[in-house]
Protein backbone atom coordinates (compact mmCIF):
# COMPACT_ATOMS: atom_id res chain seq x y z
CA UNK A 1 0.00 0.00 0.00
CA UNK A 2 1.02 3.61 -0.67
CA UNK A 3 1.08 6.42 1.60
CA UNK A 4 1.78 9.94 0.29
CA UNK A 5 3.73 11.85 2.59
CA UNK A 6 2.01 15.02 1.82
CA UNK A 7 -1.50 13.66 2.86
CA UNK A 8 0.42 12.50 5.87
CA UNK A 9 1.41 15.66 6.73
CA UNK A 10 -1.80 17.11 5.89
CA UNK A 11 -3.56 14.64 8.20
CA UNK A 12 -1.00 15.14 11.29
CA UNK A 13 -1.47 18.98 10.75
CA UNK A 14 -5.00 18.54 11.42
CA UNK A 15 -4.87 16.65 14.10
CA UNK A 16 -2.51 19.45 15.82
CA UNK A 17 -5.33 22.22 14.95
CA UNK A 18 -8.01 20.10 16.16
CA UNK A 19 -6.12 19.50 19.49
CA UNK A 20 -4.93 22.85 19.75
CA UNK A 21 -8.50 23.81 19.60
CA UNK A 22 -9.62 21.72 21.85
CA UNK A 23 -7.04 22.62 24.25
CA UNK A 24 -8.60 26.12 23.85
CA UNK A 25 -11.81 25.60 23.90
CA UNK A 26 -11.19 23.42 28.03
CA UNK A 27 -9.03 26.23 28.61
CA UNK A 28 -12.54 28.83 28.13
CA UNK A 29 -14.76 26.38 29.44
CA UNK A 30 -12.22 26.44 33.07
CA UNK A 31 -12.02 30.23 32.99
CA UNK A 32 -16.24 30.26 32.35
CA UNK A 33 -16.10 27.94 35.48
CA UNK A 34 -14.27 29.83 37.59
CA UNK A 35 -16.10 32.75 36.61
CA UNK A 36 -19.09 31.46 37.44
CA UNK A 37 -18.43 30.15 40.71
CA UNK A 38 -16.56 33.59 41.43
CA UNK A 39 -19.96 35.45 40.57
CA UNK A 40 -22.39 32.63 42.04
CA UNK A 41 -20.57 32.98 45.38
CA UNK A 42 -20.53 37.05 45.46
CA UNK A 43 -24.11 36.58 45.14
CA UNK A 44 -24.46 37.94 41.52
CA UNK A 45 -26.78 35.87 40.54
CA UNK A 46 -27.84 37.36 37.35
CA UNK A 47 -24.31 38.15 36.06
CA UNK A 48 -23.12 34.47 36.66
CA UNK A 49 -25.96 32.42 34.55
CA UNK A 50 -23.96 33.34 31.72
CA UNK A 51 -21.05 31.45 32.65
CA UNK A 52 -22.97 29.22 34.88
CA UNK A 53 -24.54 27.67 31.69
CA UNK A 54 -21.00 27.16 30.30
CA UNK A 55 -19.86 25.23 33.12
CA UNK A 56 -22.86 23.07 33.53
CA UNK A 57 -22.68 22.46 29.82
CA UNK A 58 -19.50 21.74 30.32
CA UNK A 59 -20.53 18.70 32.97
CA UNK A 60 -19.20 20.61 35.95
CA UNK A 61 -21.26 19.20 39.17
CA UNK A 62 -20.75 22.68 40.99
CA UNK A 63 -22.12 24.62 38.14
CA UNK A 64 -24.92 22.59 37.41
CA UNK A 65 -25.91 22.77 40.81
CA UNK A 66 -25.47 26.54 41.14
CA UNK A 67 -27.24 27.16 37.86
CA UNK A 68 -30.45 25.51 39.83
CA UNK A 69 -30.28 27.61 42.78
CA UNK A 70 -30.09 30.58 40.69
CA UNK A 71 -33.45 29.85 38.37
CA UNK A 72 -34.33 28.41 41.88
CA UNK A 73 -33.94 32.17 43.44
CA UNK A 74 -35.09 34.00 40.22
CA UNK A 75 -39.00 32.52 40.09
CA UNK A 76 -38.90 31.59 43.28
CA UNK A 77 -39.77 28.39 43.45
CA UNK A 78 -37.89 25.16 41.79
CA UNK A 79 -39.58 25.62 37.65
CA UNK A 80 -39.00 22.80 35.17
CA UNK A 81 -35.95 24.79 33.99
CA UNK A 82 -34.51 24.58 37.65
CA UNK A 83 -35.09 20.64 38.19
CA UNK A 84 -33.04 20.31 34.76
CA UNK A 85 -30.12 21.60 36.22
CA UNK A 86 -30.29 20.03 39.39
CA UNK A 87 -31.10 16.77 37.71
CA UNK A 88 -28.05 17.65 35.72
CA UNK A 89 -26.30 17.82 39.33
CA UNK A 90 -27.92 14.88 40.68
CA UNK A 91 -26.74 11.90 37.85
CA UNK A 92 -23.51 12.94 39.28
CA UNK A 93 -24.78 12.20 42.90
CA UNK A 94 -24.62 15.80 44.09
CA UNK A 95 -26.46 15.10 47.64
CA UNK A 96 -27.53 18.63 47.94
CA UNK A 97 -29.39 18.66 44.18
CA UNK A 98 -30.97 15.40 44.80
CA UNK A 99 -32.96 17.29 48.07
CA UNK A 100 -33.59 19.91 45.90
CA UNK A 101 -35.42 17.56 43.58
CA UNK A 102 -37.40 16.22 46.77
CA UNK A 103 -39.33 13.90 44.70
CA UNK A 104 -39.32 10.20 46.35
CA UNK A 105 -36.85 8.57 43.76
CA UNK A 106 -34.13 11.31 44.78
CA UNK A 107 -34.18 11.61 48.42
CA UNK A 108 -34.34 7.98 48.62
CA UNK A 109 -31.32 7.85 46.19
CA UNK A 110 -30.01 10.61 48.32
CA UNK A 111 -30.18 8.47 51.80
CA UNK A 112 -28.32 5.45 49.72
CA UNK A 113 -25.78 7.77 48.83
CA UNK A 114 -24.99 8.40 52.60
CA UNK A 115 -25.43 5.81 54.30
CA UNK A 116 -21.35 5.03 53.73
CA UNK A 117 -20.21 8.22 54.57
CA UNK A 118 -22.10 8.41 57.85
CA UNK A 119 -20.30 5.25 59.05
CA UNK A 120 -17.45 7.17 58.64
CA UNK A 121 -18.52 9.90 60.44
CA UNK A 122 -18.49 12.22 57.60
CA UNK A 123 -19.45 15.68 59.19
CA UNK A 124 -21.02 16.84 55.68
CA UNK A 125 -23.09 13.35 55.36
CA UNK A 126 -24.57 13.79 58.46
CA UNK A 127 -25.42 18.00 58.18
CA UNK A 128 -27.24 16.22 54.75
CA UNK A 129 -28.82 13.37 56.50
CA UNK A 130 -30.71 16.30 58.92
CA UNK A 131 -31.12 18.63 56.03
CA UNK A 132 -33.23 15.05 54.81
CA UNK A 133 -35.02 14.53 57.83
CA UNK A 134 -34.99 16.98 60.07
CA UNK A 135 -33.72 15.02 62.61
CA UNK A 136 -31.65 17.48 65.04
CA UNK A 137 -29.77 14.60 65.92
CA UNK A 138 -27.93 14.45 63.05
CA UNK A 139 -27.16 18.27 63.30
CA UNK A 140 -25.98 17.14 66.06
CA UNK A 141 -23.55 14.73 65.51
CA UNK A 142 -22.20 17.05 62.30
CA UNK A 143 -21.42 19.86 64.46
CA UNK A 144 -19.46 17.72 67.21
CA UNK A 145 -17.45 16.67 64.24
CA UNK A 146 -16.63 20.38 64.36
CA UNK A 147 -17.97 20.80 60.31
CA UNK A 148 -17.99 24.36 60.12
CA UNK A 149 -21.72 24.49 58.07
CA UNK A 150 -23.24 22.53 60.87
CA UNK A 151 -21.96 24.18 64.07
CA UNK A 152 -23.07 27.22 62.73
CA UNK A 153 -26.32 26.27 61.83
CA UNK A 154 -26.71 24.34 65.13
CA UNK A 155 -26.24 27.92 66.73
CA UNK A 156 -29.03 29.63 64.20
CA UNK A 157 -31.77 26.38 65.41
CA UNK A 158 -30.61 27.15 69.06
CA UNK A 159 -31.51 30.97 68.26
CA UNK A 160 -34.75 30.31 66.89
CA UNK A 161 -35.95 27.64 68.12
CA UNK A 162 -36.08 27.37 72.01
CA UNK A 163 -37.84 23.84 72.01
CA UNK A 164 -34.41 22.52 71.47
CA UNK A 165 -33.17 22.75 74.82
CA UNK A 166 -32.43 20.06 77.17
CA UNK A 167 -33.65 21.26 81.15
CA UNK A 168 -31.03 23.07 82.16
CA UNK A 169 -29.49 24.46 79.22
CA UNK A 170 -29.17 27.91 77.84
CA UNK A 171 -29.26 28.89 74.67
CA UNK A 172 -27.17 31.90 74.51
CA UNK A 173 -24.51 29.73 76.30
CA UNK A 174 -24.79 27.41 73.59
CA UNK A 175 -24.94 29.87 70.68
CA UNK A 176 -22.02 31.30 71.89
CA UNK A 177 -20.22 28.26 72.14
CA UNK A 178 -21.33 26.75 68.50
CA UNK A 179 -20.87 29.92 67.20
CA UNK A 180 -16.95 30.05 68.93
CA UNK A 181 -15.83 26.84 67.56
CA UNK A 182 -17.16 27.91 64.01
CA UNK A 183 -15.13 31.23 64.14
CA UNK A 184 -12.31 29.28 65.23
CA UNK A 185 -12.23 26.97 62.30
CA UNK A 186 -13.02 30.69 59.74
CA UNK A 187 -16.13 30.35 58.88
CA UNK A 188 -16.96 33.91 58.18
CA UNK A 189 -21.47 33.83 58.47
CA UNK A 190 -20.05 32.30 62.24
CA UNK A 191 -17.21 34.92 62.69
CA UNK A 192 -19.93 37.41 61.60
CA UNK A 193 -22.01 36.34 64.06
CA UNK A 194 -19.71 36.27 67.06
CA UNK A 195 -18.10 39.02 66.48
CA UNK A 196 -22.15 41.00 67.35
CA UNK A 197 -21.98 38.71 70.58
CA UNK A 198 -21.69 40.36 74.13
CA UNK A 199 -19.18 37.97 74.96
CA UNK A 200 -16.62 39.78 72.19
CA UNK A 201 -18.46 43.07 72.30
CA UNK A 202 -17.65 43.57 75.80
CA UNK A 203 -13.69 43.63 75.09
CA UNK A 204 -13.41 46.51 72.08
CA UNK A 205 -9.68 44.87 71.00
CA UNK A 206 -11.50 41.55 70.61
CA UNK A 207 -13.80 42.38 68.53
CA UNK A 208 -11.82 44.71 65.70
CA UNK A 209 -9.40 41.25 66.01
CA UNK A 210 -12.36 39.04 64.93
CA UNK A 211 -13.54 41.28 62.62
CA UNK A 212 -9.77 42.12 60.49
CA UNK A 213 -9.83 37.84 60.88
CA UNK A 214 -13.02 38.06 59.06
CA UNK A 215 -12.14 40.77 56.07
CA UNK A 216 -8.82 38.79 55.25
CA UNK A 217 -10.97 36.03 54.85
CA UNK A 218 -11.99 38.47 51.89
CA UNK A 219 -16.00 37.41 53.17
CA UNK A 220 -17.87 40.26 51.62
CA UNK A 221 -19.96 41.93 54.35
CA UNK A 222 -16.99 41.38 56.73
CA UNK A 223 -14.85 43.64 53.95
CA UNK A 224 -18.03 46.11 53.76
CA UNK A 225 -18.00 46.26 57.96
CA UNK A 226 -14.14 46.77 58.64
CA UNK A 227 -14.21 49.69 55.39
CA UNK A 228 -17.58 51.51 57.29
CA UNK A 229 -15.50 51.20 60.46
CA UNK A 230 -11.90 52.68 59.48
CA UNK A 231 -14.13 55.52 57.40
CA UNK A 232 -16.69 56.56 60.33
CA UNK A 233 -16.05 58.76 63.57
CA UNK A 234 -16.56 62.52 63.15
CA UNK A 235 -14.03 62.82 66.22
CA UNK A 236 -11.27 60.84 64.78
CA UNK A 237 -12.37 57.40 66.03
CA UNK A 238 -15.44 54.77 64.85
CA UNK A 239 -18.09 54.89 67.55
CA UNK A 240 -18.52 50.88 67.02
CA UNK A 241 -14.98 49.21 66.84
CA UNK A 242 -13.07 51.79 68.11
CA UNK A 243 -10.88 52.79 64.99
CA UNK A 244 -8.65 55.83 63.92
CA UNK A 245 -9.60 57.14 60.61
CA UNK A 246 -8.24 55.84 57.79
CA UNK A 247 -9.49 57.41 54.75
CA UNK A 248 -7.11 55.39 52.20
CA UNK A 249 -7.81 52.36 53.47
CA UNK A 250 -11.37 52.52 54.01
CA UNK A 251 -11.79 53.74 50.18
CA UNK A 252 -9.83 50.75 49.59
CA UNK A 253 -12.15 48.03 50.70
CA UNK A 254 -15.32 50.05 50.30
CA UNK A 255 -14.71 50.35 46.39
CA UNK A 256 -13.81 46.65 46.41
CA UNK A 257 -17.32 45.77 47.66
CA UNK A 258 -18.88 48.50 45.42
CA UNK A 259 -16.60 47.33 41.92
CA UNK A 260 -17.21 43.70 42.63
CA UNK A 261 -20.35 42.98 43.48
CA UNK A 262 -23.41 44.73 41.92
CA UNK A 263 -26.12 43.02 42.84
CA UNK A 264 -25.06 42.68 46.63
CA UNK A 265 -28.08 43.54 48.89
CA UNK A 266 -25.55 46.58 50.48
CA UNK A 267 -24.39 48.03 47.28
CA UNK A 268 -26.40 51.10 47.28
CA UNK A 269 -25.42 52.12 51.26
CA UNK A 270 -21.18 51.39 49.91
CA UNK A 271 -21.47 53.04 46.75
CA UNK A 272 -23.08 56.10 49.05
CA UNK A 273 -20.65 55.69 51.64
CA UNK A 274 -17.32 55.39 48.96
CA UNK A 275 -19.46 58.59 47.35
CA UNK A 276 -18.84 60.53 50.33
CA UNK A 277 -15.56 59.23 51.58
CA UNK A 278 -14.01 60.64 47.85
CA UNK A 279 -15.94 64.41 48.70
CA UNK A 280 -13.46 64.17 51.81
CA UNK A 281 -10.04 62.82 50.17
CA UNK A 282 -7.50 64.66 48.27
CA UNK A 283 -6.76 62.85 44.57
CA UNK A 284 -3.51 62.04 45.91
CA UNK A 285 -5.12 59.91 48.76
CA UNK A 286 -7.90 58.07 46.40
CA UNK A 287 -5.15 57.04 44.16
CA UNK A 288 -3.54 55.72 46.88
CA UNK A 289 -6.18 53.87 48.19
CA UNK A 290 -6.88 51.98 44.21
CA UNK A 291 -3.36 51.00 44.78
CA UNK A 292 -4.10 49.43 48.02
CA UNK A 293 -7.70 47.99 46.89
CA UNK A 294 -5.41 46.07 43.83
CA UNK A 295 -2.59 45.16 46.28
CA UNK A 296 -5.66 43.69 48.72
CA UNK A 297 -7.40 42.04 45.59
CA UNK A 298 -4.03 40.64 44.45
CA UNK A 299 -3.37 38.91 48.03
CA UNK A 300 -6.66 37.88 49.40
CA UNK A 301 -8.65 34.98 47.82
CA UNK A 302 -12.22 36.12 45.64
CA UNK A 303 -14.68 37.81 47.03
CA UNK A 304 -17.52 36.19 48.42
CA UNK A 305 -20.90 36.14 50.13
CA UNK A 306 -19.70 32.51 52.26
CA UNK A 307 -23.74 31.80 51.69
CA UNK A 308 -24.85 28.15 53.75
CA UNK A 309 -25.19 25.46 50.71
CA UNK A 310 -28.23 24.35 51.12
CA UNK A 311 -29.37 25.53 54.88
CA UNK A 312 -32.58 28.01 54.50
CA UNK A 313 -31.99 29.67 50.67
Amino acid sequence: MHTNIDDLTAFFNLLNSLTALIAKLNVRQENARKKAIELYNLGSFQASERYLNIGAAAGDRACQYALGEVLRRQHGSITEEAKTAYRLAAAQEDVYALLRLGDHQSLDQARQLLLPRIEQRDGEALLQMYELTKDITWLKQSARTRFPEAMYILALEYDRDSSLLLPGENAGELIDLWLERAAHVNFPLAMNWYTNRQKVTTFPSLRREWLEKTAALNDLYGVLKYGFALGHGESGGDPEYGYKKNYPLSYALISLVVNSAPEYQLHNSAALFLDELGKAMSQQEIDLALKVAQTWKDSHPPLSENRLTYHGI
